[in-house]
Formats: structure tokens, sequence, C-alpha cells
């Protein structure tokens, strides 16, 4: 695949165009500006200086007395010379030059065309060509004895104008050049600074990480919200709005405060912690996030703790049957010492009476569930579980109607509700319970015991599996027993499928 320009050089020639553009367009403007300055400004200076020479008494006789004059040549050449122009021409009424830097023109018309307004009595300044070529050239009318005699003409060659520019710019192109440099220099820092602080990344692995971290979070089943300092919520995933949506039906996390998603106060540290709110168990994880070291918020993980749980209480039952595994074979090898020595002892009677006691109640439940429960799952299932409550020291009674075959598609999530009741009755039973089994148009579980240390709180995932599978729990507090009833509807497409 082929690499694209780099984000570095990028921005460097990104800045350096656009400076040198800037720059460019300046300088334009700002010549063209010096250019109109120098002409305005030079322009008044001729106009000035034409005022002076026109009050010149010497100047006004020897104008009015229409003749050329060496005196008259002299002074304006002189003047010329001072001021710096290129030429000072007096002119009779008729545009006859009286006066010219070149002696063979005195005499002729004055070229150019554009003397007439002077000659009409009225200051004025033009640019025309004439026999020293293009000039700026200033016009002032001459009074003696109140009665225009003649005008003075005052004369800048076009040349000499750009010249003059030309000097006005040479102090401001090194301060361009300067700028220029320093602006390269500036670009060249600000592109690197901007490359470090995105990581050294370049555009397209920017946009490619963007999108992992969106497809991360989107697809990820635990709840992700991210916060600024002052616990604002930034950034939140679907599962985080979808359950703030289940919450309060509102859509749209972003903005809202951390508390309106999580209503229960929690320890603010890195370690996971059990975190409980409407009845559900989470798994909570705190992640500071920093930008050079500093902190500018944090990142929460909120797991659904109901899996871990099960998963955990699995762990625990096959740690529990290995263990009751070992403790049965000590037994055992107990009771064949015993057997051997009544046998020994030719105790027969005894020995009788001790198999009896020994094999009449594991009889009696195997048979019930062998002949009875036809569900291998549910057979299987009661095996381990009273196992668990022998385990416990808490006698597991068992009374049960003919069980046939149940729906495969249920029993997952009715051994999930059955474990759950069960793992409260073994932390929160007192004496023995009882359990009878009925079995007609629905599937009844119904528990008796003679007291509980706390009362029965159902969790928000045991409470949402009962209305997935359209099974009921109810409770009967008595003052000598209490009741539980676990019911599982079978649902009529069940029964029609039993009767063919």
């Amino acid at each position: 695949m082929k690499k694209g320009v780099r984000l570095w050089v990028l921005l460097t020639v990104t800045f350096v165009t656009t400076l040198c553009l800037l720059l460019s367009l300046f300088y334009g403007i700002l010549t063209l500006q010096t250019a109109d300055h120098v002409k305005e400004k030079e322009g008044q200076q001729l106009l000035r200086v034409g005022r002076q020479l026109a009050l010149e008494p010497t100047i006004q006789q020897a104008v009015a007395a229409d003749e050329a004059s060496t005196a008259l040549q002299a002074r304006s050449l002189e003047i010329a010379d001072i001021y710096g122009f290129d030429f000072i021409v007096f002119l009779d009424m008729a545009g006859i030059r009286l006066t010219h830097p070149d002696p063979a023109k005195i005499g002729g018309h004055f070229a150019g065309n554009d003397e007439s307004p002077a000659l009409a009595g009225e200051e004025h300044l033009s640019v025309s060509h004439g026999t020293l070529g293009e000039s700026l050239r200033g016009f002032v009318p001459i009074y003696y004895q109140q009665q225009q005699v003649g005008v003075v003409a005052l004369g800048l060659k076009v040349t000499s104008l750009s010249t003059l520019a030309a000097r006005s710019k040479e102090s401001y192109t090194l301060a361009l050049v300067i700028s220029l440099v320093v602006g390269l220099a500036v670009s060249l820092l600000v592109a690197y600074y901007l490359k470090r602080q995105l990581h050294n990344l370049e555009p397209r692995e920017i946009a490619q990480l963007y999108e992992e971290r969106n497809a991360m979070l989107d697809e990820s089943k635990d709840v992700i919200v991210v916060t600024n300092l002052e616990q604002q919520i930034l950034l939140a995933n679907h599962a985080a709005e979808a359950l703030y949506q289940q919450m309060t039906g509102e859509m749209s996390l972003i903005g809202k405060p951390l508390t309106a998603l999580l209503q229960k106060p929690f320890r603010k540290q890195k370690t996971e912690q059990l975190y409980q709110q409407n009845g559900q168990d989470f798994l909570l994880s705190i992640a500071p996030i920093r930008v050079n070291q500093r902190p500018k918020g944090s990142i929460f993980f909120l797991r659904d703790a109901t899996e871990t749980f099960l998963i955990t209480d699995q762990l625990r039952n096959t740690t529990a049957y290995a263990s009751a595994l070992q403790s049965q074979s000590h037994e055992f090898m107990n009771r064949l010492h015993v057997i051997y020595g009544l046998v020994d002892l030719e105790a027969y009677d005894e020995l009788q009476i001790y198999l009896r006691d020994w094999l009449e109640p594991e009889e009696a439940f195997a048979q019930q569930i062998a002949f009875l429960v036809k569900d291998p799952l549910l057979a299987s299932f009661l095996l381990g579980e009273r196992q668990k409550f022998v385990e416990n020291k808490t006698p597991l009674l068992l009374t049960l109607d003919s069980i046939p075959l149940l729906p495969a598609a249920c029993m997952t999530k009715w051994l999930t509700l059955l474990r759950y009741l069960h793992r409260f009755l073994l932390q929160n039973g007192q004496g023995e319970v009882q359990l009878q089994i009925h079995y007609g148009a629905s599937l009844t579980f119904h528990y008796t015991i003679a007291a509980l240390t706390d009362q029965w709180q159902g969790t928000a995932f045991f409470e949402e599996l009962l209305a997935e599978t359209h099974s009921t729990f109810e409770e009967d507090y008595s003052e000598t027993a209490v009741n539980l009833y676990l019911t599982f509807s079978l649902g009529d497409d069940y029964h029609e499928d039993l009767d063919r």
C-alpha cells in the first residue's frame, strides 16, 4: 500500500505556503501603496516649489517680459538641481517655453498638451509624455500685477519616481526577508509541536485508531463511560446508553453527571469492586485518564456480575464435589472397616441394621430420581444440589410427581433460577428443607423451611429470567414455616406435543 504524505511534511508545507502567500500579498499591496505615496508626495513637492517660484518678483518680471533670458534659465536649473527635479520650464501664455534643460528646445511649444488648465489659472498635476519622456508634472500659474503672465511647469520622470519608490522599498524588503525566515522557522516548530501532540501518529493512523476505539466500545457488553474531572460524562458506549434508558427512559448520557448512571456511592479506587444498584450486582473498575502526566478524567467499567457469580458458583461446586468425593471415599473406607469388623465378629444382625440405616435414605432418593424424573438435566441437577445440602449439613427431603421430558429451550434458564433460590436457602435457611415438585399444567417447586435469617430479595437478573420464561415466584411467611413457590409455565404447545 502506497504511503501518503507524512503529517509533519504536510503541516510544514501548509504553514510555509500560507505564510508565503500572505507575505507576497502584503508585499504587493505595500509596493503599490509605496508607489502611490511617493507619487503623491513628489507631486505635492512639485506644487510647493512651483508656488515659491511663482511668488519670486524677478521670475514674475522675466515671465511677464515674454522673452527667454539667461538669468531665468540659470534660476530654473539651479532650483531643479536643489530639489532633484528633472526639469523646471517656464511658459508664457501661449505655451511657449522660456526655459528648458535642453537650451535647444527653448522657444518651442510645450509638449504633452496638459498645460491648458494651468494657462486657465488652475494648479494641477498630470502624468504625460514630453521631450524627456513620460513624467509627473506640476503646473502653477504665475501672476504679475494681478494678471496671469505665464506658467511654471515642474516635473519628475517616471524612471526617477521608480527609483525613489525602489529606495523606499529597500527598508522593508529586508524586514520582509527576515519575517519570511522567522516564519519558516516558526512553521517548522509548530508543525513539530503538533506532531508530538498527536503522539507522532499520521492522519490515517488516527482515523484507524478512532474507528477501532469506537468498535471496541460499542461492541463491548460491559458499560463503559468516560468522564472529565468534574464527573461529567463525555463518552458512553451502547451498553451504557441502554442501561441508562432502562433506568430512566431517557436516551442520551452525554453531558450528564456520573450520578445519573451510578446512583449509589462507590469507592474511588483502581481495583475491581462490587457495586450494587437496583437489586443487581455489578463489578466496577475505575481507571484515571492522564495526558502528559496531568489528570484529565476517568474511565469507568461496569460489568454484570451475574455470569461471574454463576461461574464462581460452578467452580465452587466443582471444588466441593471433589472434596465430597474425597470425604465420601474416606467415609466409605470407614464403613467398610465397620462392615469388616462386624463380619469378623459374626454380628450379622447388627450388620443388617447398619446396612439398612446406611442404604435406605440413599436408595429412596436415588429411586425417586431414577423412576420419576425422566429429564436427564433435571435429574443430574437434583442429585448435585442434594449433595450441596448434605455438605452444608442441611437435610433436603424430596417429594415429587412423575416428570417427563421438559422443553430443552427453557431448561438452562430454569436451572439458573433454581440455583439462585438454592444458594439463598443454603445461606439463610434454618432446619431441614422440604422440596415438593408438582407436575401438571405447570411445573412447581414448593420449598418449606422452618425459618430464614433474612428475607428473599430478588435481583434484576432473577426477575428478568422470570419474565423471559413466563415463570412466577411467590412467598408465604407463617408463624411455623416459610413456603416458597417457584412455578414454571409449560405452555399449551408442550402438552400438545406430549399427547401426540
